[in-house]
């Protein structure tokens, strides 16, 4: 009977002396992830705090507003004078028309002016001019106006020489550009002589 005792007290002192760490706890630790949430949000807070400072910081920028002026003034400029250079002699008052809608000024008076006998002569010449802007490029801008230099190539086909090639004249014009209601139009329209030098 003693040595069952002994047997008894033995397992119990090596319970009691079993190190700490294999020791079960009755509900293991579960890890915070309160801390790495914290870094997530400022990190994210921090992105999107310099994304929107660099917005208002170009949304004001002046040489910005300049280049989409002058884009915008280069781009009407192009199909503008491009118009200016075509006429179907089948549709006269549909061209002069277009031609008006194009300009503003003296130029667009003097153009919406055209007699019905100028009409009826562009009609008879039977010509067919197709303009081209090859290249333009603005010169001098401000808010409400601007000065473009412009390259155009027009092609007549001279419909009463059906098989004659057509012919293709290149020139250069200066263009004086105002904003009117909002819109772009020609003010002048220059030839510009092209120096051989």
């Amino acid at each position: 009977m003693m040595t069952d005792e002994v047997e008894k007290v033995t397992d119990d002192d090596e319970s009691q002396q079993r190190p700490a760490s294999r020791r079960k706890d009755p509900e293991p630790r579960q890890r915070s992830g309160g801390g790495w949430r914290f870094v997530l949000l400022g990190v994210a807070l921090l992105v999107a705090a310099s994304g929107s400072f660099a917005w208002w910081q170009t949304s004001g920028d002046e040489d910005r507003k300049t280049a989409e002026t002058r884009d915008a003034v280069l781009l009407q400029a192009r199909q503008d004078i491009a118009t200016m250079n075509t006429l179907d002699y089948r549709k006269v008052d549909a061209g002069v028309k277009a031609w008006g809608a194009v300009t503003t000024g003296t130029l667009r008076d003097q153009l919406t002016q055209v007699s019905k006998e100028d009409r009826q002569l562009l009609a008879e010449q039977k010509k067919i001019s197709t303009g081209r802007v090859v290249d333009a490029s603005v010169v001098d801008l401000d808010a409400s106006s601007a000065t473009v230099i412009a390259a155009v190539e027009v092609t007549v086909q001279d419909a009463a020489k059906p098989d004659s090639e057509p012919t293709v004249k290149r020139n250069r014009f200066s263009a004086d550009i105002v904003k009117v209601g909002g819109r772009w139009r020609i003010e002048t329209l220059q030839q510009v002589a092209v120096s051989l030098s």
